[in-house]
């Protein structure tokens, strides 16, 4: 009887330990310990080891753990600082890892000194530097806006009107969702929101009003749409600096290893050209591969009847479109201006804010600005810390042995394509581009890789890498989520886009960046 008690009594921790939230943390928490103990590699010192680790365990967390992603990185943040993992700065200027603050040595004259930083009050200073990161304050400032977009109806009224011009075949549709996402993407930096808050709900209300259901299984005219619209979500992601969450880690990855600046214009011109023609290939190539077959009569009237329903601009519409466009006038001129992007999408929101276009309680209720704000300052510490550390240039070092007797064009391209395969290992495009874009920027610069044609292969493959898989980001999720493709036949698509989409961007993509003199 008692060993049948002492036996159920364990089931029961047992069970509990499975339900436990904390239980799907354990393999982060294992693989951060045990990269943090293994023997320490040339190049790297017992700190930087401790900072891989942790950051190997943030890249299972986010993968394995059920929490949100700004928990697994307020949790790896607290770790490096009560560990003293971090670089830090002396009274002297002096920089330092951070565990060594307070211990003396010998300067040049022979007489004995001592580091003078607090080990852990200077690593929680490291911690939060992110947090005054222009980039952040950029992404930040562009969800507001998209805030805007989404209060007003504007984005849904030139999705509608975009539709209702071009909706007359299925091409018509494809090139008007493409289209809706192209003009939204500069302005709402999260894909998710603008693909499945603004642009998704008009492609049911079409899939709707045809008369589609996914609880028939696959149909040809639903899953048209939906690849069509969640890879326009993708390629128009890859078009702007400000077209998704993780785009700004990039430009910041090279401007670290590379010494290059490659803001809002510059990533604008070199992604144009390849992004514009795959956005225009894109509707014939998967209607060839789909056959949708539309009413267009009763899709044109249900269009018609929706915009009809939104009646004249607002005054608050009207406000938005002059601060968009005195925004976007800002960004594509900043080299002539002096303006720095991150100052004008500030100023965005303040102006709209002042207009009563937003109040204070929405800027405060926004609360995927204020968890991406989170993350992305606390992933910006962590890739300069990383690079601070030499942790960046050892990983840099490790890709680049197998590559060392090719040309720098080849080790480009060979760079590229593991980078873009590789997004098959995440479920987040944003966390691949924390894991990856550092070190295949340090590979590129060990290899001596030309730095602005890497820059817009792995800027543009960010993104659009996401169409390998229906789990790669949460506006892909969405459309995949409706059943209207199998889940094996969005793999099979997915990987024929790739091919495409490579094929553009090897071919067209190369042509024109030797133009531009990238290469």
């Amino acid at each position: 009887m008692a060993i049948r008690r002492f036996v159920g009594g364990w089931k029961s921790w047992i069970q509990l330990a499975r339900d436990s939230r904390f239980a799907s943390a354990l393999p982060a928490i294992l693989v951060a310990f045990a990269v943090a103990h293994l023997p320490i590699p040339d190049g790297l010192t017992a700190t930087s080891l401790r900072l891989l680790g942790v950051f190997a365990g943030v890249v299972v967390g986010l993968l394995t753990a059920d929490y949100d992603m700004s928990i697994v990185l307020a949790v790896a943040l607290l770790v490096l600082t009560l560990t003293s993992s971090f670089m830090c700065t002396t009274t002297d200027g002096r920089h330092i890892e951070c565990d060594r603050c307070r211990s003396v040595y010998r300067g040049k004259s022979g007489h004995w000194h001592e580091y003078q930083c607090d080990p852990i009050g200077g690593s929680f200073d490291v911690a939060i530097s992110g947090f005054s990161n222009r980039v952040a304050w950029l992404v930040f400032s562009a969800f507001h806006i998209g805030k805007a977009v989404e209060k007003t109806g504007f984005g849904r009224r030139v999705s509608l009107a975009l539709m209702t011009s071009m909706g007359r075949s299925a091409l018509g549709i494809g090139y008007a969702v493409c289209l809706a996402e192209l003009v939204l993407a500069p302005f709402i930096p999260s894909n998710t929101a603008r693909g499945g808050g603004i642009v998704y709900p008009i492609v049911e209300s079409i899939i709707s009003s045809l008369e589609i259901g996914s609880e028939g299984g696959e149909n040809a005219t639903g899953g048209f749409l939906a690849m069509v619209a969640s890879t326009a979500n993708l390629l128009s992601s890859s078009l702007f600096i400000t077209g998704m969450a993780g785009n700004p880690i990039v430009a910041s990855k090279a401007t670290s290893i590379f010494g290059i600046e490659f803001g809002f214009a510059d990533w604008l011109i070199g992604a144009s050209v390849p992004t514009l023609t795959l956005l225009f290939i894109l509707p014939p190539a998967l209607r060839l591969f789909l056959r949708p077959r539309v009413n267009f009569a009763q899709l044109s009237r249900e269009l018609r009847e929706q915009h009809l329903e939104m009646g004249q601009a607002s005054p608050d519409e009207l406000k938005l479109c002059g601060t968009l466009l005195t925004c976007l006038i800002l960004w594509v001129g900043s080299p002539y201006f002096g303006i720095d992007a991150t100052v004008v999408a500030y100023m965005a929101i303040v102006i709209l804010t002042l207009l009563d276009v937003l109040t204070w309680d929405d800027i405060v209720k926004n609360y995927k600005a204020w968890d991406t704000f989170f993350w992305l300052a606390s992933f910006i510490t962590l890739a300069e810390q990383l690079s601070a550390l030499g942790v960046t240039d050892w990983i840099g070092n490790s890709l680049s042995r197998s590559l060392h007797e090719s040309s720098p064009l080849a080790c480009t391209l060979s760079l590229a394509l593991a980078y873009f395969f590789s997004m098959y290992l995440f479920s987040s495009i944003s966390s691949h581009v924390v894991a990856f874009a550092g070190p295949f920027f340090a590979a590129g610069s060990i290899l001596g890789c030309p730095p602005k044609l890497l820059t817009i292969l792995i800027a543009l493959f960010s993104s659009m890498a996401g169409v390998l898989t229906p789990f790669s980001t949460g506006s892909v999720a969405i459309y995949a989520s409706r059943g209207y493709i199998s889940q094996s036949r969005w793999f099979l698509l997915g990987f024929l886009s790739a091919v495409v989409i490579i094929g553009i961007t090897f071919s067209v993509g190369m042509i024109w960046w030797k133009l531009l003199g990238w290469y």
